[in-house]
């Protein structure tokens, strides 16, 4: 923010030339600035029945460009047609608020006679002109309430599906997508042929097709990536690998019951002798399965930084126990042991629930807005066989889980599933430039597939995203 010499340089450079030209003795001008002309703070009344602490909105002044505007927008509709207004000057002689009426001449108000008077801020911009106490200067400034139009903190999919699967085959009978090297694969099949799509952005709908010739038969749902290679298990278990982005594949002499996910440079999955259940690697370690581990079944495992930890974090939600039960537990592997992270697991077992790393806001009593992190679970089925259609949420990494907000659960238009994957993907809104901000970054969810609760599989790609990121940031 400008300071207030500089706010007013202008305008002693100005006085000062018209001096000039009538007295030789320049030196000998003093000059006060007229600091009583400036805004020195702005805010709305209290009034609980428009809002809970709108006396607490933060409203930014900008001297340079003479506006006045509240960056955290207020809540989905708040009533702004009459507020009353808390101005502190420098002690002006005159502050007048000129208010616009649509089809009418805009209404002056007298803010040093009557400061109680309440303002209809809903038609637009409200003008708020101060004049110094010595008359010499009058300052105007341009205020503006902001309100989201929309609900800020709902997660919307939009009403249909952003686009189909990616794929060159008519009949998609099975899909798995993935990130891996920086760009998604989405593997399909319609149970003869295979169709390998790639893209960099999903969001230009633009994908690269290519068939994919295995000599082996796959299974479409185990495809996985670790850091440096894609891996699937054939029919029997055993588990493929390839190095080069799809294109061919070899045995790795691995066999695996369930194949869970990539962890650094390696895969993770369970296999089974006899009765016994282990938990192994392609690194060659291995150990037995808690019993209350999941051996199938799980979300796919979402990779993270953990605060308390000097590695990432690997977790996993759901799945069927060795026992065949379906557990409502969050598990974690940190590279050296796997723990039952959850404190307050799920309502109830899930299996092929999708798990995905986003965001969520909390306002404070001023109505500035802080992002956090959460782990958001959609979908999955029950031990009955029915596809959940409750949304969960954890702020502390899956230690404990909680129903969503109404604001962040699935719309009816979006199926009830099990098995899709999510794919977290920023893109750019907007167009860049070098002083007002005109770009920015907006993180969509978009989710591949799954099944219906008939186990069809379905041939849609969602897009998602929580309101207040789409906005255009306010300056």
């Amino acid at each position: 923010m400008m300071s207030k010499l500089s706010a007013f340089c202008m305008i002693i450079c100005v006085a000062g030339v018209g001096f000039m030209s009538c007295n030789s003795k320049t030196e000998e001008l003093e000059y006060t600035l007229p600091s009583s002309a400036l805004v020195k703070s702005f805010s709305l009344s209290a009034n609980d029945s428009v809002l809970d602490n709108l006396d607490k909105v933060f409203f930014s002044i900008d001297l340079n460009n003479g506006n006045i505007f509240n960056a955290d927008s207020m809540p989905y509709g708040t009533k702004i047609n009459k507020l009353i207004p808390v101005i502190t000057t420098g002690g002006a002689k005159a502050v007048e608020l000129v208010v616009p009426r649509p089809g009418k001449s805009d209404t002056t108000y007298n803010y040093v006679e009557n400061p109680k008077d309440t303002i209809d801020f809903s038609n637009g911009i409200v003008k708020l002109k101060i004049q110094s106490i010595d008359e010499s200067v009058t300052m105007e400034y341009k205020i503006s309430i902001n309100v989201h139009k929309i609900k800020s903190d709902s997660l919307s999919w939009g009403d249909m599906a952003y686009t189909s699967l990616p794929t060159n085959l008519n009949n998609v009978t099975a899909q798995h997508t993935l990130k891996f090297n920086g760009k998604l694969y989405c593997m399909t099949t319609d149970g003869t042929s295979y169709c390998l799509s790639t893209t960099e952005n999903p969001a230009t709908k633009l994908w690269e097709h290519t068939s994919v010739n295995f000599g082996f038969k796959p299974d479409v749902e185990t495809f996985r990536a670790s850091a440096s290679a894609l891996y699937i298990l054939d029919e029997n278990g055993s588990l493929y690998k390839s190095e080069d982005s799809g294109a061919n594949w070899s045995a790795t002499g691995h066999t695996f019951a369930y194949l869970i996910g990539g962890y650094g440079d390696n895969v993770i999955g369970t296999t089974k002798n006899g009765d016994v259940w282990t938990i192994t690697s392609t690194d060659g370690s291995t150990v037995n399965a808690p019993s209350d581990f999941p051996v199938t079944g799980t979300s796919v495992p979402v990779d993270y930084s953990f605060p308390m930890s000097a590695s990432h974090q690997f977790t996993i939600v759901g799945g069927r126990m060795a026992n065949g039960e379906l557990t409502p537990n969050a598990w974690g592997y940190d590279g050296t042991s796997w723990a039952c992270l959850s404190n307050v697991p799920l309502p109830e077992g899930l299996e092929g629930a999708t798990l995905t790393p986003y965001y969520s806001f909390e306002e404070n009593e001023y109505w500035v807005a802080t992002r956090e992190s959460l782990l958001l679970l959609i979908g999955g089925r029950t031990s009955e066989g029915v596809c959940n259609d409750t949304t969960y949420i954890s702020y502390d990494y899956g230690v404990s889980w909680r129903k969503a907000p109404e604001l962040m659960q699935m719309p009816t238009n979006i199926p009830s599933l099990y098995g899709a994957q999510t794919i977290v993907v920023t893109s750019m809104l907007g167009s860049r430039a070098s002083v007002a901000i005109t770009s920015w970054e907006c993180p969509y969810i978009y989710m591949f597939g799954g099944r219906n609760r008939n186990g069809e599989q379905v041939n849609s790609v969602w897009r998602g995203v929580i309101n207040r990121l789409s906005f255009k940031p306010l300056q």
